[in-house]
Parts: structure tokens; C-alpha cells; sequence
């Protein structure tokens, strides 16, 4: 998966705002979806896979 973007978004439906920041991600079929900066974790990567 592939972090695209995090932002914070207005997620209230009434009249006081709730914001939050949501992290965008990219899964491996190219599909983005939302989910919430807590659930991002940074991933080790292997030397062949810098290049």
C-alpha cells in the first residue's frame, strides 16, 4: 500500500464541525480509500527494494 495524502476533513453530518485527519492510501489494485492516521505504520524496506 502506498500513503497517498492525509488531511483533515469535516466528517460531522450536523451543524458542529468534527474534524479529524485521515490518512488517503493506494491498495495494490490501485483502489483508494480512507482509514484514520492512527492505523498507518511505517514499513522496513529491503535493500532490493530502494532501487
Amino acid at each position: 500500500m502506498e500513503l497517498m495524502a492525509v488531511i483533515n476533513e469535516n466528517v460531522s453530518a450536523g451543524l458542529h464541525p468534527h474534524w479529524i485527519a485521515l490518512a488517503y492510501v493506494r491498495g495494490p489494485c490501485g483502489r483508494e480509500f480512507s482509514t484514520a492516521v492512527d492505523n498507518i505504520e511505517p514499513v522496513e524496506l529491503h535493500p532490493h527494494q530502494l532501487t
